[in-house]
Parts: C-alpha cells; sequence; structure tokens
C-alpha cells in the first residue's frame, strides 16, 4: 500500500482536486477523439467511451420508460451526454454538475428550441439542500451516475436521503458507480499515467451503497434491477474495480 492507493480504511478525497479534474476535461472534451471520454474516462482506448454511451442508451435508458409527460433530475450531467438523449423525450429534465467547466460544455452541447431544460452548476450536496434550486418540481425519473464516488462518507447520507424530499409519488433511477470488487479503494492524489494526471476518488464496495441505499428503501423504492455491468472490452488491467448498477422503483 502507499500513501496514494489506501485499502480499507476510509479515507476524504479532496473534492476541490476533483473539480479541478473535471473542469480542466471540460475544456478539452471537444478535441478528445470522443468527447464522451472526457467523463467516461478511459483516455487511453476513446472507442470504449463511445461503446460505453451506446450501451447505456440502447440498455438503460429503456429501463427508465421515459415519455413526453417525464420530469427527469439528472446529478452529475457531466457535459450533457444524457441529456442530448433525454431532453426531446420528456416534459422537463434538469441537469446540476458541481463543475462549472462541464455545465457550460453542457450548455453549448445541447441546444433544444422549446424544450423545457435547465443546466445548474452546484454539487449533490446542494441539490438536496436547497429548496429553490428546481422550483418545487417532483422529479419522477432521476439518473446518477458516477457521482458518489467523489463524496466523503460524511456527506454520503445526507445525499442520498436527500433525494427523498426531490422526488414524486412514482419514480424510477438509475444509479451507477465504479465499485471496489473486494476491498474498498480511495486513491488519494494518485498519479495516473492514462490521465495524465493525479486522481481522487473513493471506490466503496456495493455493500457499503447498499448500505446508504436503506434511505431509499424505507421510503418506498424497490430495487428492480442490481448487478454489474457488462465488459465491453479487455478491463484485466481494472481487476480492483467494476462497474455496478441500481435500478430503484416506487
Amino acid at each position: 500500500m502507499s500513501d496514494h492507493r489506501v485499502y480499507s480504511e476510509k479515507l476524504d478525497i479532496n473534492t476541490q482536486n476533483t473539480m479541478n479534474f473535471y473542469n480542466d476535461r471540460a475544456k478539452r472534451a471537444e478535441s478528445m477523439d470522443c468527447p464522451y471520454t472526457a467523463v467516461l474516462l478511459g483516455d487511453q482506448n476513446p472507442k470504449h467511451a463511445e461503446q460505453w454511451n451506446i450501451f447505456e442508451k440502447e440498455h438503460i435508458l429503456p429501463e427508465l420508460a421515459l415519455d413526453e409527460n417525464s420530469r427527469v433530475l439528472e446529478i452529475g450531467c457531466g457535459m450533457g451526454r444524457w441529456a442530448e438523449t433525454v431532453i426531446p423525450m420528456v416534459k422537463c429534465y434538469r441537469g446540476v454538475d458541481f463543475s462549472s467547466g462541464m455545465i457550460e460544455t453542457a450548455k453549448s452541447r445541447c441546444v433544444f428550441e422549446g424544450r423545457d431544460y435547465e443546466f445548474i452548476n452546484a454539487s449533490f450536496q446542494q441539490a438536496v439542500t436547497d429548496p429553490g434550486l428546481f422550483g418545487g418540481i417532483k422529479f419522477d425519473r432521476v439518473i446518477i451516475g458516477g457521482v458518489c464516488m467523489y463524496i466523503n462518507d460524511c456527506d454520503m447520507n445526507m445525499c442520498i436521503s436527500g433525494l427523498n424530499g426531490l422526488l414524486a409519488e412514482k419514480c424510477r433511477m438509475f444509479l451507477t458507480e465504479t465499485v471496489a470488487v473486494e476491498t474498498r479503494l480511495t486513491l488519494n492524489e494518485c498519479p495516473s499515467e492514462a490521465l495524465k494526471t493525479t486522481y481522487d476518488v473513493i471506490y466503496r464496495t456495493p455493500s457499503e451503497y447498499n448500505e446508504y441505499y436503506k434511505a431509499l428503501l424505507n421510503n418506498g423504492f424497490r430495487i428492480k434491477k442490481q448487478d454489474y455491468l457488462p465488459h465491453l472490452n479487455n478491463e484485466a488491467a481494472f481487476s480492483e474495480t467494476d462497474r455496478w448498477y441500481t435500478i430503484f422503483e416506487r
């Protein structure tokens, strides 16, 4: 174990480093071989980001059962990867991201006249604690992808339980994170050759997330589906982590 790779121990990461990381990637998104690499990472294989985008739109999007009456909240909207597909399908969409650079990129990439949508520069914490942020909208569809792994433990319960105040009586949610396969792993300003920078992230185990998810189950949600996402390429180099998702329904 090095100071940059911490196993088992619950260690806070510097979220300002994470914000700087994604602000920088937002600036470079359109110059990347695949702009989705800016949020899906995998810089060493840009085709991988395109494969993941296609897979999620073909296999996960139908699980949300969107229609013209759906009111969608996306926390961690990034540069608008989901928004560009979702906005034309639904009644209203609100995308939130704590990276101002990503929000500006989303605004420039997603332009839909006559549609009710907005991109908001705010954190997950702000989204669930600022009652005026969404003007009283109760959302019936939620997308949260790759966000909780950048949130320290002290805020996780607040974030997950706080969702309940934003949601309609009937609701579906898609939550996905990169998780630790066996043992919790925190990368603390860890040098990354692939990303050409240092990287800060918390890879929790699925069981840790399920403890947080009890705040949803105790408010009428059930787990409709929970599993690891399939491997779309050779990911042997990342054997300590995997992509995991949950679809909730109420």
